[in-house]
């Protein structure tokens, strides 16, 4: 028996597949030194608007390294986050999607880390300053892993069960009136509303912060090369 939420996470992927497949096609038609129109223009201004945002954070040299995962992550956050406005149950209200999400990003440190201060230097610093440091150190390197997923999926849910307990509410105060009381009128007045804010504005924000923390995050490391390297 399927969730809710899986159905979604499978209808979003399809959709996203087939719009990818479809801009491609696109892509490919567009003459060289030509300037793009419409949606091909939509699309090179989003990559373009992603790679500056990247390379704000992690300079020229890494930029092209995450520009494309940070491009792709914050359109499905976008989507999954606005997809409750068509009736769909986000997939961010998983907990296994925003955790995947942060994976990959908590990988994406590790191996900055690594590279900047090579294997030893990687496992020694789980010691310094000192050997009983490993504990506190251990849960600093887990920290964002554990923070990013949670935070965004809490976000998320809570703004589902409250819209919820809003249809709820307006439903039982509806209920209350003879007659027109059985469709749920009030909901039409109040629920717009907090969509807006729930699904819109909070929607767009939570998926701007986890780009945002993972380039922070990952700028972090290789900031350490360039004082190791000058």
């Amino acid at each position: 028996m399927w969730k809710s939420e899986q159905l979604s996470i499978l209808i979003i992927s399809i959709a996203l597949a087939s719009l990818f497949w479809w801009l491609k096609g696109r892509l490919m038609k567009l003459e060289p030194g030509k300037t793009p129109t419409g949606v091909v223009f939509l699309v090179v201004l989003y990559v373009r608007t992603i790679h500056n945002f990247v390379e704000a954070s992690m300079g020229k040299k890494r930029a092209p390294l995450l520009s494309a995962y940070i491009g792709f992550v914050f359109l499905y956050l976008i989507i999954s986050n606005y997809s409750g406005l068509i009736g769909l149950k986000p997939p961010t209200a998983n907990w296994s999607v925003t955790f995947t999400f942060a994976l990959i990003t908590f990988v994406w440190i590790q191996v900055a880390k690594i590279k900047v201060n090579g294997v030893k230097g990687y496992l020694k610093s789980f010691f310094e300053p000192i050997a009983p440091f490993v504990i506190p150190n251990l849960f600093g390197t887990f920290a964002p892993l554990i923070s990013m997923s949670l935070r965004l999926f809490g976000n998320v849910i809570s703004g589902t069960i409250i819209l919820n307990l809003v249809y709820s509410f307006t439903g039982w105060v509806s209920g209350l009136l003879p007659v027109v009381g059985k469709f749920n009128f009030l909901s039409l007045i109040v629920a717009p509303w907090i969509h807006i804010y729930f699904d819109l504005f909070s929607g767009f924000l939570q998926a701007f912060i986890f780009i945002s923390l993972t380039s922070i995050f990952i700028a972090i490391e290789y900031q350490d090369e360039e004082v190791n390297y000058g």
